[in-house]
Formats: structure tokens, sequence, C-alpha cells
């Protein structure tokens, strides 16, 4: 009577790998409100069509360095300030820009800040979606991930065999940070100049790789 021995799997080892990367932003958004009051709804729109013309021009006229101008909300309410008097028509319309000069940011805020019924806020830093940066986060967290396995291979006296599996847990942007002094802005009655230090945005890379490695040396289980 024969009796089989069961073959072991050879060892596995699993890590995460992670990077962290700073480098300078390539985008700045620019929140844009024009919200407009008057006393019947037709003169509140009417507002508020020709201050958002304004926007738009203050847009068109950044030229090259606005590349683009987006519509994000829209509303007309009726706003209810005090119980015993009726309610006053409120048209508001939000846009905003993506600016790819950076160093336009600035003449930019102040242009739209002098218009009437205009908010700003912002700038919002940001990499482009395609950024070489987060590509090179990935291919750094692998790095790391291939280091620390071997780290632990060699610590049982072993080595990297096989790649067994790749998992992405993702990328995400960290310290993407919004202008603190632009937050809200009013109509400006001088000519001033600001200076605007875009804010480094900090890149996390992460991945979790799976290997085998060779059998472990028996000497390290020895007490």
């Amino acid at each position: 009577m024969s009796t089989s021995i069961p073959q072991l799997s050879a060892p596995q080892v699993q890590v995460r790998g992670e990077a962290l990367l700073q480098a300078e932003p390539e985008l700045a958004d620019v929140d844009v409100t024009v919200r407009v009051r008057a006393r019947d709804r037709e003169t509140a729109l009417e507002r508020c069509r020709a201050a958002h013309d304004q926007v738009a021009a203050v847009a068109t006229a950044g030229g090259d360095a606005v590349e683009t101008v987006e519509t994000t909300a829209v509303s007309v309410y009726l706003e209810v300030r005090d119980r015993r008097a009726p309610g006053e028509p409120v048209a508001c319309v939000q846009t905003r820009l993506t600016v790819g000069r950076l160093d336009a940011v600035g003449e930019l805020v102040v242009a739209l800040g002098r218009l009437d019924d205009v908010e700003v806020s912002g700038p919002t830093w940001r990499l482009r979606p395609n950024s070489p940066v987060l590509e090179q986060a990935r291919l750094d967290a692998v790095g790391d991930a291939v280091r620390r396995a071997r780290q632990y291979a060699a610590a049982f006296g072993a080595e990297l065999t096989a790649l067994v599996e790749v998992s992405d847990t993702g990328l995400g942007g960290g310290g993407l940070r919004v202008a603190g002094a632009m937050a809200s802005m009013a109509r400006f009655e001088s000519e001033p100049q600001l200076d605007l230090v875009p804010a480094r945005q900090e890149v996390h890379g992460a991945v979790e790789v799976r290997f085998t490695m060779s059998e472990p040396d028996r000497e390290v289980f020895k007490a």
C-alpha cells in the first residue's frame, strides 16, 4: 500500500509598493458665480444674462491661457429674506474656467473680480489627467514593491522566482488645495496686482504585487 505525499506549492510573498511625488501644478480651475436679485423674474434673468456675457468676454480676452469654459449650474429661485415681505427673484449662473497658463491666473481673477454681481472662487490647482507625473508615480510604486519583496525573501535566505499577480490600487492626488485668500472676492475699485504662487501637488501611487520565491533556508527557522 502506497501513500502519496502532497506537493507543497512554492512559497509566496505579497507586498504593497508605494510612492509619493511632488510636482508643480499644470492647470488651475477658477469658479465664477453670477448672482442677481431683482424685483421681478424677467429683470433678474436679463441682468444675469448681461453679467454672464461679461464673464464670457473676460474669458475670451484671456486668449489661449483659458483652455475651457464650462457652465456648471444654472438656477432661478425666489429668495425670502423677510416673512412679512414678498420674496425676490434670484438668477444664478455658475461657470468654471480652466486655465493652462498659470502665470495668467492672477490677472484673470482680478478682471473677473471687477465685475458687478460676480463672485470668484479658486484657483484650484491640479495636474492634467494624462500628466506624466501620474505614470511616474505608478512605476515608482512598482519599483518599491519589488525592493520590498526582495528584502522579505532575502530575510528567509531565498530569492524571488516569478511574478504571480499585480493589483493596481489606484492613484490619488493629495494636497490639492484652494488658495484661501481667493475664496470670495468682491468687485475691485482699483487696479490690484495678485502674485499667486501655485501650490505643489502630491501624487500618491500604490500597487500590490505577489511573487513566488525559492525555498527558504532552513537555518533561518532554527533557534
